[in-house]
């Protein structure tokens, strides 16, 4: 009997790994039949609001066009997040453990975190010039702040009773690094860079708005500059889309660095 159970629960693993994702494409789908049936039934103008099925198909249509600009702007989003998660990572070590730099790096960061990001673009432009630079910086600057804070979290997460011990026991800096502060902080990390990753597709497409030849922020302000707004839409779409996959390949890899952390859940 026992061993029928371990058989169904093994089974049945898989179904509720994917459940989740298989009810928010089922709800995601009942929302663009609603928005289509309101557009349609409500004779709706494609130049005020365009249905689903007019943007869905001009990514088919227009993918020639949209492509490159998404290239571009995906370019920018990972280089901008890793730009800004690598050095946060260390840097939240280092505060978390050095109390000195907790009492004088810190707020100067926090100082630098209130300042509005996205209007630091025109100064970018000035300095860089129109190139993905700006774009980069920006979103380098955004990702920056939460994987940190997250970092410091967990890296101050640990009971200081494995500390002590550790000491005790003679481990180094290096092995009380690996093997006791690095898989408490883990989960912390991965947690920030979900967030961050999003923030950066936000912050990448609005700076392409400010000054851009390229990206998808270009092609969406282009697109409403000639009312044509189902390739407005389209191109959305399609940022959105790009933020999924970059928030699932974090979540992929915090599955291969932490598996211990998806078996606890």
């Amino acid at each position: 009997m026992s061993a029928r159970k371990g058989v169904a629960s093994g089974s049945s693993a898989p179904v509720q790994r994917w459940r989740p994702a298989v009810e928010g494409g089922f709800w995601f789908v009942v929302f663009l039949l609603v928005w289509e049936g309101g557009v349609v039934f409500g004779h709706v103008s494609d130049l005020v609001l365009p249905a689903p099925s007019d943007f869905l198909y001009r990514i088919y249509s227009s993918f020639g066009a949209i492509y490159p600009q998404a290239v571009a702007s995906t370019e920018y989003i990972v280089i901008g997040f890793l730009a800004g998660a690598i050095p946060a990572v260390p840097l939240g070590y280092l505060i978390a453990t050095v109390p000195a730099l907790q009492r004088t790096l810190y707020p100067f960061l926090v100082f630098l975190n209130v300042v509005p990001k996205v209007a630091l673009v025109p100064l970018l432009l000035v300095w860089f010039g129109f190139g993905g630079t700006p774009k980069v910086i920006v979103a380098g600057l955004l990702v920056f702040f939460p994987v940190m804070v997250d970092s410091i979290t967990g890296f101050e997460a640990l009971d200081r009773r494995f500390l002590f011990l550790s000491r005790s026991m003679g481990a180094t800096r290096w092995q009380t690094l690996r093997r006791l502060r690095m898989p408490t902080a883990a989960p912390y990390i991965f947690s920030g860079m979900k967030i961050a990753v999003v923030l950066a597709v936000t912050v990448v497409i609005v700076a392409e708005f400010v000054g851009s030849d390229s990206g998808l922020g270009y092609l969406i302000l282009r697109a409403t500059s000639n009312h044509d707004l189902a390739l407005a839409f389209a191109a959305l779409f399609v940022a959105a889309l790009i933020g999924l996959v970059l928030t699932f390949g974090v979540g992929l890899l915090e599955r291969l660095v932490i598996p211990w952390n998806r078996l606890r859940h």
